[in-house]
């Protein structure tokens, strides 16, 4: 005879596979994912508590392992587990070189979610554009803690040439900060776009990503 929790966690396995993840509460989803790593305990409440703590399935799926890891009833594999669900999904969500086609705001913004949305670490990025909006590659300029001052122009030329790229996006995020641009922020976007001028690219626009929530600077008028 089946103990309690595997006739329940059978019947959270069937009813994903016959309705799929929007036969789910978020809560049902996260009970389900940490069965695969916690096969021998009850679930449900640790996914109640990481929801909790953390307010939404999104950012607990965003979180790192050691944050993870500091709450009741989480070890290392179910840590690692979660933290791979947003790692994964992102990297197959990934477009393929020269696939992807930036049009508008909304194409930028999506994608730069994905992208950068659940990174605990700053990071300044590229996106490499050809005369037709195509994205040729992405690029990291910079990690950790961004000091704009110095980002030196050669490390973005170095990546236009090599891709012969025509246009670029500037992109860094806030983990955990304010969606706004510091004084630093545009300084590097008119040092950059000067750059462009003189050298035939075009930085189209620097976007921060912080807070699920993403800023235009071109937008917001602090450049040209």
């Amino acid at each position: 005879m089946k103990a309690p929790r595997e006739g329940h966690r059978e019947r959270l396995r069937r009813r994903y596979l016959q309705g799929g993840i929007k036969a789910f509460s978020d809560r049902d989803a996260l009970e389900l994912l940490l069965s695969y790593a916690i096969p021998r305990r009850d679930t449900r409440e640790l996914a109640h508590g990481l929801l909790k703590r953390f307010g939404s399935l999104r950012s607990v799926l965003s979180q790192p392992p050691a944050m993870l890891g500091t709450v009741p009833g989480m070890g290392e594999a179910a840590s690692v587990l979660l933290n791979l669900v947003t790692a994964v999904s992102s990297r197959a969500l990934r477009p393929v070189a020269g696939a992807m086609v930036i049009d508008s705001p909304e194409v930028v913004r999506e994608y730069l979610l994905s992208e950068l949305g659940a990174l605990r670490r700053e990071r300044l990025m590229a996106l490499l554009l050809d005369s037709g909006n195509r994205l040729l590659a992405e690029c990291v300029l910079e990690y950790g803690t961004v000091d704009r001052a110095s980002v030196h122009p050669r490390n973005l030329l170095e990546k236009v040439i090599a891709t012969g790229a025509t246009a670029v996006i500037l992109v860094h995020n806030h983990p955990g900060g304010a969606l706004r641009a510091s004084r630093e922020d545009v300084e590097l976007t008119r040092k950059l776009e000067e750059l462009g001028r003189s050298l035939g690219f075009r930085v189209l626009d620097h976007i921060i990503v912080a807070e699920g929530e993403t800023l235009s600077l071109r937008e917001e008028g602090l450049f040209s």
